[in-house]
């Protein structure tokens, strides 16, 4: 009774270790599945992106009104605007009203589009290659490449664009890293700077941000 008791126990313990590892090899492949699915969405993110970027650079050579308006629609569609103005306003964010707040996100999306309008004229043809896509945590991704824009001081530039799962589980960017240069950690330094320099107040930064749109 013994021997077949060893027995029963060790064909017990074997058949949970195998259950356990079918388990693990589950879980493992349908987190490759998932994660799969989740570079092909950041691949296709940015590829539409491009394209559409593409397309408003030979409207704003020509039509500058309207090539500002489809940035405006280009940042609602793929950037997630509200998380950009949060982390490049950072640790005064968390002392502002919610007016401030408010207010403040309107005057940064057009400050964000006034930036990007600058630059119609910058660019003849424009290609991103993509060389890689990394995940980093559970919700954010990095699609790494270049840009190519033959006769262009930024051709073969290295850009990077940082994205994230929102509430809604959309894939949304939330920064760009060009040359490896965050934009949302410079943009931080600068508005930092003019936090600091008018007694920490958060006004300040919307203040500026008024006179720089009204220019």
């Amino acid at each position: 009774m013994l021997s077949l008791y060893k027995i029963s126990k060790k064909s017990f313990i074997l058949s949970i270790c195998f259950l356990a590892t079918c388990l693990f090899i589950s879980i493992t492949f349908s987190n490759l599945k998932a994660d799969t699915k989740l570079f092909n969405e950041a691949q296709y993110h940015v590829e539409e992106m491009m394209q559409d970027i593409k397309f408003l650079l030979e409207v704003g050579k020509t039509d500058s009104s309207q090539g500002r308006i489809l940035l405006t629609k280009l940042l609602d569609k793929y950037f997630d605007s509200i998380q950009i103005a949060k982390f490049s306003s950072m640790p005064a964010w968390r002392k502002a009203t919610d007016n401030e707040k408010k207010e403040f996100i309107i005057l940064f999306e057009k400050y964000l589009v006034n930036l990007a309008a600058k630059r119609f004229n910058e660019f003849k043809d424009v290609e991103y290659i993509i060389s890689k896509i990394d995940k980093r945590g559970n919700k954010m991704l990095l699609v790494d490449g270049h840009i190519k824009t033959p006769g262009n001081k930024r051709d073969n530039i290295q850009v990077a664009w940082r994205l994230i799962l929102n509430e809604e589980n959309n894939l949304k960017i939330i920064d760009i890293e060009i040359g490896k240069i965050s934009m949302v950690v410079a943009q931080n330094d600068e508005f930092t700077s003019i936090i600091r320099n008018n007694k920490g107040k958060f006004s300040s930064l919307i203040d500026v941000l008024r006179k720089e749109l009204d220019n």
